[in-house]
Formats: structure tokens, sequence, C-alpha cells
């Protein structure tokens, strides 16, 4: 498979965690790419902005974070409801100022519920 912009940089991947599609983080285009995984096409491109650097999907709602060291700040694209089939619709985008230089995200749900121990070996 070939990715659609020549020199574009492919730095980073993250992976979905419904559907089989993954997303190739091109730096120097700053955009994703998004890969069907089953067909291994390039379905459409998610402008991003300059520099993006590591790259996280909330499995809970499709929601993807991306350093954006270019610009100092930390992308969100919200990509529920949004078919990554093809190019029809358009993700909504925030993007948050951070500071200088962000390279990484991480992810931590920190409000999930602790499942209760189990009492049954009592």
């Amino acid at each position: 498979m070939r990715l659609p912009l020549a020199g574009a940089a492919p730095a980073g991947i993250a992976v979905t965690a419904e559907g089989g599609y993954a997303l190739v983080r091109l730096e120097r285009a700053g955009v994703l790419a998004v890969v069907d995984l089953l067909e291994w096409t390039v379905t459409r491109l998610v402008p991003l902005g300059a520099g993006p650097r590591g790259i996280v999907i909330d499995p809970a709602d499709g929601t993807v974070y991306c350093a954006l060291a270019g610009q100092r700040s930390l992308a969100v694209v919200h990509l529920d409801g949004v078919d990554l089939s093809n190019a029809d619709g358009t993700p909504q985008f925030e993007e948050i100022p951070v500071g200088a230089g962000p390279s990484s995200v991480a992810l931590a749900h920190v409000d999930d519920p602790v499942p209760p121990a189990d009492t049954t070996s009592l």
C-alpha cells in the first residue's frame, strides 16, 4: 500500500477499537491517513495541524488525541458517528493550547468504576 502523499513522513499509528482502521500520523503533511485494515486502502485524510507527534485513541468513544508540536497544542478529533470507510462527513476538531513542543500523549481513565472484589473465594 502506498500513502497518498509522497514524503509525508508516516511516524505513528493508532488502531481503532472497532471497525478495523489504523490512523497513520503523517508528520510532514499534518494529517491522519485512515487505513482500512481489511482492504489495505486509505479511505480519507483528516487534517490535524503542524507537526503532529504522539497519537492515542480513546476506545470508549473514538476520540483521537494528537500532540501538535508545531502549534504548541493538543488536537482533539471526535470520530464518534463518523464513517471512516469514506470521505463523507467531517469529524469535529478542537485544539487545546498546551505550551512549547508537545511530543507525546497518554490516555488514562481515572473515573472508571473499580470492579468489586471477588468474594466467592472467602
